[in-house]
């Protein structure tokens, strides 16, 4: 009895042995992309000079900078870096802060990539007895979210506070986005990115009530209403160049209402223009005779140097002629943004 019981135990075991390769070749343990092999296979050249694509062999890539050492170089990436904390101006004296910073946002347009596009649901300002510090567009689990401006990766990682995963990119010209809220981090801190790269992907997570980008602008840790540059149902960029006034770092100051009466300027000089024809009395009749006065050339050409707060709407009711005029004086259109301190031909 015991030596068929020795036999079948060592039967047992012969096979259990026998077996046990096999069924690892059938089940083979997952690995996730970060696991595998990430060896480069080839470059791609973009369109910016200086920039290439590097493809790896477990399908990510990622951008290479020629000139990483002078990008390290801007200010604003070294002023008040922290890549473990979300706040990085903890110790700044905002009493010194001027009454306005001028951004430089973009050169080109192709320097911009509106982080999504969609519709906003949950607009900047008071939510009930809190602060809501951004907007927050709807979209499924998985979309991609992208880099609204070229920068460096600050923070990026998995936030207690309520975020979730979150991404924040600090800009050249100090500015920050903030990205809540994502499934999945696609970037990794002291990473340089470029304008259109997906940094993350829309989530649910941290203190969140289904699937959404919570996007926040900054500016030295204080926010201001997105929809002040972004125009997010249409993915357009409102301003190349943008004037933060200190009264937009308020959660009570809303780009809407600001818009809206922006828009009103507009509508209010043409009903004043198709009534009247003297320029006198259209700046009577708005309230608005120049403090200064224009430049004059010796060909008696009437200039201005813009100032923050000009739009073309306000300048030709000052000055008693139309946009149509100006535009075609100085070879642009009615959607040309104007830059501070440049000169402008009236008439």
């Amino acid at each position: 009895m015991k030596r068929i019981k020795i036999i079948a135990l060592l039967s047992f075991l012969l096979l259990s042995v026998w077996q046990q390769p096999a069924n690892a070749q059938r089940q083979p343990k997952e690995r996730s992309i970060e696991q595998l092999p990430r060896i480069p296979v080839d470059t791609i050249p973009t369109e910016q000079e200086g920039t290439s694509i590097i493809l790896y062999s477990n399908n990510t890539w990622k951008y290479f900078h020629k000139d990483v050492g002078e990008l390290a170089t801007y200010e604003g990436y070294n002023d008040h870096w922290d890549t473990t904390q979300v706040f990085a101006y903890k110790d700044f004296d905002y009493s010194i802060q001027p009454s306005f910073v001028e951004l430089n946002l973009v050169g080109s347009l192709a320097e911009f990539h509106s982080p999504v596009v969609g519709k906003v649901l949950s607009r900047y300002g008071r939510r009930g007895r809190s602060n809501h510090n951004g907007v927050d567009i709807p979209l499924k689990t998985g979309e991609p979210i992208y880099a609204t401006f070229d920068g460096k990766v600050r923070y990026a990682r998995y936030n207690t506070g309520g975020y979730g995963y979150m991404v924040i990119l600090r800009h050249p010209n100090g500015l920050e986005s903030w990205h809540g809220h994502l499934s999945k981090l696609n970037v990794r801190t002291n990473e340089y990115v470029k304008a259109g790269q997906i940094i993350g992907f829309a989530g649910n997570t941290g203190r969140s009530y289904g699937s959404h980008l919570h996007y926040e602008l900054r500016y030295q840790d204080q926010t201001f209403d997105p929809e002040f540059l972004i125009d997010f149902e249409n993915g357009m960029l409102r301003y190349q160049v943008f004037a933060l006034e200190k009264s937009f770092l308020n959660i009570h100051s809303h780009a809407s209402e600001i818009l809206e009466d922006a828009e009103d300027d507009y509508l209010a000089m043409g009903s004043l223009l198709a009534e009247a024809d003297d320029s006198t009395a259209i700046r009577a009749a708005m309230g608005n005779v120049p403090k200064e006065e224009p430049v004059l050339s010796q060909s008696n050409a009437v200039y201005h140097i813009i100032q923050k707060g000009d739009m073309l709407g306000k300048l030709a009711i000052r000055y008693g002629v139309s946009i149509d005029q100006i535009c075609r004086l100085n070879g642009i259109t009615r959607n040309t943004i104007l830059q501070l301190n440049k000169r402008l031909r009236i008439k």
